[in-house]
């Protein structure tokens, strides 16, 4: 039975839902508490222990009823205390049955149980061949057949063709008929496996299309993103950000936990002859980082931008606050933009309103020491996106000297590989001395790292 609880389990993660070793030891326990009599009882005990919301509770609900019903040869829906064991009782005959009755006194048991009709030995037989030839590990659709195949030679296809062949070979009436019948019983094992085959790929290989693509979609070059993919961009920034929310919006300082700290325990408890009365715990902090965030926007690193926005605002909960700006020749703030719309319509009015042309970062920086110097100091985190390409003019590298003196930390993520940053019109050779972190960041993969990093190097230990 552990062995088909396992199986659930891999449809239930297939579906979407998360579920981690130990609630799947604990799900376990649960369900040899409550037993296998009543179904309803054992569905609910699923979605307590596996769900972790009410959208998960239907999720789980719906893996529940397509993992434990077998339509196989007939079957209907099985009893779930007899899944996974054998099942050796056959059926009353069927008029509509495509397998006709024929004597048969061979050995061959795939034989027998087809001609007898034995839907419940053959139903035992093929799930027994499944789990051997490992079809819960099925994902695709091109696999349909490879796993067919290995499921009727595991239950035996190659004697049945023999057997077959046996049969009709001569002149003899009765066995021309029987050669006939198993031929017709082996098309109707095929199309039984078939269905079978097709019904475990709809709930082991739900998603791997949709998984595969976001996957292929996260480690792409942001600048090669089509924008029929856009929304699927968006909800993997919404899921990295919420992982990262997850991970560093909580509260860790604690009164009573923690690591403890022997040294202001010791001195604490110096006036009790050492008896530890009273103790004293490292804790930790989470300082929430002000973030002061300027992205080029021109037509070389707009669709950077794009979703780096979009991630840093997905991260309201974890950051004290943002003032964006966006530039090509001058900084122009944006908050205003974010203030009015929803963060992904914002960032649609922004790119459209002051998008493309060409980089001026001499002038931006300029408008950056007018308009905000005053404002930076070693608390704000400075996070700047462009590629630093300056159509050769004046690079105005002294202001980064100067915001680097104020500013906790200066982060750069540049688009373009680290060999580019010195060659044609690029100054990054120049403002990186000036960067408390450079780093190449082209993917949504590289996006998450990056701040992962901001929001680590907030997290003091007191």
């Amino acid at each position: 039975m552990q062995q088909t609880l396992e199986d659930f389990y891999k449809v239930v993660r297939a579906a979407g839902v998360k579920i981690s070793p130990v609630d799947s030891i604990e799900t376990s326990r649960s369900v040899q508490l409550v037993g296998f009599r009543d179904r309803q009882i054992l569905k609910n005990a699923f979605q307590v222990s596996l769900a972790k919301s009410e959208t998960e509770q239907d999720v789980v609900a719906e893996c529940f009823e397509q993992f434990f019903k077998f339509d196989a040869f007939g079957m209907g829906q099985v009893p779930i205390e007899q899944m996974g064991h054998e099942q050796r009782q056959s059926e009353s005959a069927n008029t509509d049955d495509p397998i006709p009755m024929e004597g048969y006194d061979g050995d061959l048991p795939l034989a027998k149980m087809l001609l007898d009709r034995d839907k419940a030995s053959l139903a035992t037989e093929m799930k027994k061949a499944a789990r051997e030839v490992g079809l819960s590990d099925i994902w695709f659709f091109t696999q349909k057949s490879l796993y067919s195949q290995q499921i009727m030679q595991k239950m035996g296809l190659r004697d049945l063709q023999n057997e077959i062949a046996r049969a009709g070979d001569g002149d003899c009436p009765g066995g021309v008929a029987l050669a006939n019948a198993l031929r017709e019983a082996k098309d109707y094992l095929a199309e039984e496996v078939r269905d079978f085959v097709e019904q475990q790929l709809s709930m082991y290989g739900k998603n791997t299309a949709r998984n595969l693509r976001e996957e292929h979609l996260s480690a792409a070059k942001l600048s090669n993103i089509e924008q029929r993919d856009f929304h699927i961009m968006h909800d993997l920034v919404r899921k990295m950000a919420r992982r990262l929310s997850t991970q560093y919006s909580k509260k860790k300082k604690r009164e009573n936990r923690g690591q403890l700290d022997f040294r202001k325990t010791l001195r604490s408890n110096a006036a009790y002859d050492g008896l530890l009365f009273e103790t004293h715990w490292k804790t930790k902090f989470i300082d929430k980082p002000r973030l002061l965030v300027m992205c080029d926007v021109s037509g070389s690193v707009q669709a950077y931008a794009r979703f780096l926005l979009l991630f840093v605002y997905s991260l309201n909960d974890v950051l004290n606050r943002i003032d964006s700006y966006v530039f090509t020749g001058n900084l122009i703030p944006v908050n205003d933009i974010f203030e009015r719309y929803p963060v992904e319509q914002a960032i649609d009015v922004i790119m459209d309103n002051y998008g493309m042309g060409g980089s001026d970062y001499g002038t931006t920086l300029l408008d950056l020491e007018d308009q905000c110097m005053d404002d930076i100091d070693n608390k704000t985190t400075v996070l700047i996106l462009g590629d630093a390409r300056n159509n050769f003019l004046e690079p105005r590298s002294e202001v980064m000297q100067l915001l680097y003196q104020r500013a906790k930390r200066v982060i750069w993520l540049n688009p373009e590989p680290e060999n580019f940053w010195k060659t044609g019109d690029s100054v990054m050779y120049k403002y990186r001395p000036y960067c408390h972190l450079a780093s190449c960041c082209n993917t949504l993969v590289h996006l998450e790292r990056m701040l992962d990093d901001l929001l680590k190097s907030a997290t003091a230990t007191i």
